[in-house]
């Protein structure tokens, strides 16, 4: 059995965890406190951990700054209720690994823990590695693995939402990623114009790239 460690101040989003929890193949442990959650972490071995961003004396975005210290390759699932690219990007640079969204729905949460439990346990085995191709610090080299396979499979141009969709990570963590692929001429971008509003952006696999 897997264990889950989860923080979140609100009592009720932790039952629901452990209600979850009873439905799936993972063990969970909970708490309403930060501080508590990081001297558990350091007395008990857990797979996976699930923090709330909005926390009192500790926020999210601190904690996960505070694991990393310690605990480099350990996935950290952030809910929010904020959806926002920027709250995103200062996450994944502290060290997060993706996120799932408020209202908890429990299929998805459920997928989501399973795929990154599947993607450290890779992690450990030391499999699936794209060969010589350096990936920021922050970002997990088998979730940019996950999102550039499925582009190279696809060979259309996809949108983020249709990505975020296929291969079950949240929409932040695809966008963020994708920005680094084609920062490293990974993927090729097209934009599509509406009425109103910002472009659409779709990616598509590109079959060379340039070194950093």
């Amino acid at each position: 059995m897997r264990n889950v460690l989860a923080v979140d101040d609100d009592k009720d989003i932790l039952y629901t965890l452990e209600a979850i929890s009873e439905a799936a193949d993972f063990n969970i442990v909970t708490t309403c406190n930060g501080q508590d959650l990081l001297e558990m972490m350091n007395l008990e071995n857990f797979s996976l951990i699930i923090i709330d961003y909005y926390m009192p004396n500790i926020n999210g975005l601190d904690l996960v700054k505070q694991i990393r210290k310690s605990f480099f390759s350990i996935p950290i699932l952030i809910l929010t209720v904020d959806e926002s690219v920027d709250l995103a990007r200062e996450f994944i640079e502290a060290g997060a690994t993706d996120f799932a969204n408020k209202p908890i729905k429990a299929a998805d949460l459920i997928s989501r823990i399973n795929l990154h439990l599947d993607i450290a346990r890779l992690q450990c085995d030391n499999e699936n590695y794209i060969d010589n191709l350096a990936v920021p610090k922050g970002m997990s080299r088998l979730t940019f693995n996950l999102i550039y396979n499925y582009l190279r499979e696809k060979k259309t141009f996809q949108t983020i939402e249709e990505i975020s969709s296929n291969v079950g990570l949240a929409y932040q963590t695809v966008h963020r990623y994708l920005i680094c692929m084609e920062k490293k001429n990974l993927v090729s971008v097209q934009l599509k114009y509406g009425e109103v509003g910002r472009p659409i952006h779709y990616y598509s696999f590109k079959d060379r790239a340039i070194e950093d």
